[in-house]
């Protein structure tokens, strides 16, 4: 059954000492900033019932999401809502009013080295414990809200992957184990920047020793790095840093500049062929694609405009 996407707004930004979570001392108080009664507060912390807060399903890419629905979507929707307005440092350019993974890439663009490195199973990682020190810690509620709220937030213990909370709590519950590493980069006047569970170090020189020390951050906070995904880059390499290629500007990846031209090679051979949904699909797949490599202000290649062209004469119906 189809419901109306609830949004996050974050168009203020505030210190977390102005968050209307911050310093909850009851669960009454709480309850009344959630906009939800007793009742349903305890409905909310029986784990016995996430079959009905939950929808539980594989997405294309083979990851489990954990979507919340119901009671608990909108619960969460509004948690979302206070904590994406609550400051986080520079270096943080996930879920961020005007930072993107292309802001990411370009803190490193004029860097001579860099290490890029993943964090394994990111959301799943971080645990109920983790989320409870920040309700207690950084937003200094009492205990049982503090118990409370990383019930609510978290889903089988874990924070869960499909909710709007997500993204924001996977920066503010670690923003210690980001600032540590922050510090270590600043130390060697090196550029750091965390997107998600994707993290870059860049500068001058970036070596293994440097890595070596952020593994053991990452580490000591409960954490492992996906070791399969770290790259190491040099100065006569292209860096490749969130999906981004650095050359002398931003730039798309030669890759996806070869996946286009399939693209267009395919939908050019079938075009005659297809039906309006299929051509539909492909011409708002393309489009997408052209605004993406204007986002990195640079200039769409000729064939993929004229395959756009093609596109539109015929859902206009002219050929």
């Amino acid at each position: 059954m189809s419901r109306k996407k609830l949004k996050v707004k974050a168009d203020k930004r505030y210190s977390i000492d102005q968050c209307r979570l911050y310093k909850i001392t009851s669960l009454k108080k709480l309850c009344e900033i959630l906009s939800i009664n007793n009742e349903e507060l305890k409905l909310l912390i029986d784990k016995s019932r996430n079959s009905k807060f939950y929808n539980c399903y594989t997405n294309q890419k083979g990851r489990l999401i954990q979507e919340p629905i119901n009671l608990m979507y909108r619960v969460h929707n509004r948690i979302a809502n206070l904590l994406a307005r609550v400051e986080t440092p520079s270096y943080i350019n996930y879920s961020k009013k005007g930072c993107s993974h292309i802001s990411n890439a370009k803190a490193h663009l004029y860097s001579k080295q860099l290490i890029t490195f993943d964090i394994k199973s990111y959301y799943q990682s971080i645990c109920n414990e983790a989320l409870r020190r920040f309700f207690r810690d950084k937003l200094k509620c009492e205990q049982d809200v503090a118990y409370v709220l990383s019930i609510i937030c978290s889903f089988e213990g874990s924070l869960p992957t499909g909710s709007q909370i997500s993204v924001y709590l996977c920066n503010l519950a670690n923003i210690d184990m980001f600032h540590e590493m922050y510090l270590q980069s600043n130390r060697f006047q090196q550029e750091f920047t965390v997107y998600a569970d994707d993290i870059t170090i860049s500068g001058d020189i970036v070596n293994d020793s440097h890595y070596n020390v952020m593994k053991k951050i990452i580490e000591r906070y409960g954490y492992i790095i996906k070791e399969e995904k770290t790259k190491r880059y040099t100065s006569n390499q292209t860096p490749i840093v969130t999906g981004v290629a650095l050359k002398d500007t931003v730039d798309v990846k030669n890759v996806y500049y070869k996946g286009l031209r399939e693209l267009c090679e395919s939908i050019n051979l079938n075009v005659d062929n297809e039906s309006y949904a299929q051509l539909k699909d492909e011409y708002l797949s393309l489009k997408g694609k052209i605004q993406y490599i204007k986002q990195l202000n640079r200039e769409v290649p000729c064939f993929i405009l004229q395959t756009q062209s093609l596109l539109e004469k015929k859902l206009e119906g002219q050929l």
